[in-house]
């Protein structure tokens, strides 16, 4: 992690670059599996020509980032670039606008998003070479792997994407990376109404990140792992907690922004759910995982007794998940409650057509609804079976 360099031709605003890039530091030192040179060590090369090939031998780095601060009037234009050390090439490259009104959150937000999404580089990155290295590949190759296929597939309805996770285990079963990933697998198949037995598939998930964060209580994936176990049980303070541990040992996981806003609108709390959900969506516009961000908005909406609203993000996230094993059913019972009966009885129709659509009676829907005491979610679930009835969803 190079100094950043300071392009307004201004020395008085080399604080900026000089806190984004030790802003960075510290995040990247957060990565459970990263060796990041301190900013002492990094501050030697500033100002100096950089021969990165050099600087990879001298340190003994595999990729080095470097980047750019530009300060305009009350804007100010971030550029970073992740090169690979051994072979000089760029590998992944961004700009980014903020506005200097507010510095912190400025900060916040730049830092988190280039983590985030150097962090999901890089992690493309060691997967291929673990792909292309090993032709009897040990836990960590395969957990590499692993986690590639799950950015790749946004992890949603596809169980290819977690198997060499389960090869993972079957080498080490006390790898901690595969050992989280694949208890996403299980609770997600609860948490799309995908399981075939939503008890089994819970312990299974809540024995993956046990057992994960009693080997690594730091890792950031397995909190978020047992955070999305607590959702689930409906112990949603306990979920908040989990997730903002895992934040703080890990401020770009993305993961637990959208569970601390899922356990807000299960919580009846709407306004929070979007504050959290607008705030991940903020800090990375483009991330893969924006389906359970526009479900989170959509139920506290329904929950605001917006159904207008909620329909709109029930469909944003079905357009961005196509096989989501529900998908017709709840914009069905909502085009129903804006009085668009036509379009909800059609779309009821299709949806009831498919022969894999796991929800078919409203007492099957009702018998898969997360736990809750809030009156206010309450009334969002009785309002929507009432739009699935009139959709025609049978009894």
């Amino acid at each position: 992690m190079l100094p950043f360099a300071n392009l307004s031709g201004d020395a008085s605003q080399d604080y900026l670059a000089d806190v984004i890039s030790d802003e960075l530091t510290t995040g990247f030192s957060r990565f459970s599996d990263s060796f990041v040179i301190s900013r002492s060590t990094a501050f030697t090369y500033k100002g100096k020509p950089i021969d990165v090939r050099q600087i990879g031998k001298d340190l003994g780095v595999r990729y080095v980032l470097e980047g750019s601060v530009q300060p305009s009037g009350d804007r100010l234009r971030v550029h970073a670039q992740l090169i690979d050390a051994e072979s000089d090439a760029h590998l992944w490259a961004d700009q980014f606008d903020e506005n200097r009104s507010d510095l912190l959150q400025m900060q916040d937000a730049l830092v988190t998003r280039i983590a985030h999404a150097i962090g999901m580089k890089m992690t493309a990155e060691r997967a291929r070479s673990a792909q292309t290295r090993a032709a009897n590949p040990n836990a960590e190759d395969l957990a590499w792997r692993c986690s590639a296929a799950v950015m790749r597939d946004a992890g949603y309805f596809s169980d290819a994407s977690y198997s060499t996770c389960e090869q993972a285990l079957q080498i080490d079963p006390g790898n901690v990376r595969a050992l989280s990933l694949l208890s996403f697998k299980f609770s997600q198949r609860v948490g799309t109404f995908a399981s075939p037995d939503r008890q089994a598939d819970l312990r299974r998930a809540d024995e993956l990140s046990s057992s994960a964060i009693k080997i690594d209580p730091d890792y950031s994936l397995a909190q978020t792992a047992k955070g999305d176990v607590l959702v689930l049980a409906g112990r949603y303070r306990e979920a908040i907690d989990t997730y903002q541990r895992a934040l703080v040992l890990a401020p770009s996981n993305f993961h637990a922004y959208i569970g601390i806003a899922l356990a807000h609108a299960r919580l009846g709390e709407p306004e929070q759910a979007i504050a959290s959900a607008d705030k991940a969506m903020r800090l990375n516009p483009h991330d893969p995982f924006s389906v359970p961000l526009c479900v989170a908005k959509a139920i506290a909406f329904g929950v605001l007794q917006d159904y207008e609203e909620a329909l709109v993000w029930f469909q944003r996230a079905e357009a961005a998940a196509p096989d989501i094993p529900i998908k017709g059913l709840v914009p069905a019972g909502l085009l129903a409650l804006v009085g668009r009966e036509a379009d909800a009885r059609a779309l009821m129709q299709s949806y009831l057509a498919d022969g894999n659509a796991p929800i078919r009676t409203i007492a099957q829907w009702q018998r898969v609804q997360f736990p809750t005491d809030s009156p206010r979610v309450l009334t969002w679930r009785q309002k929507l079976v009432e739009g699935l009835r009139k959709a025609g969803l049978p009894e």
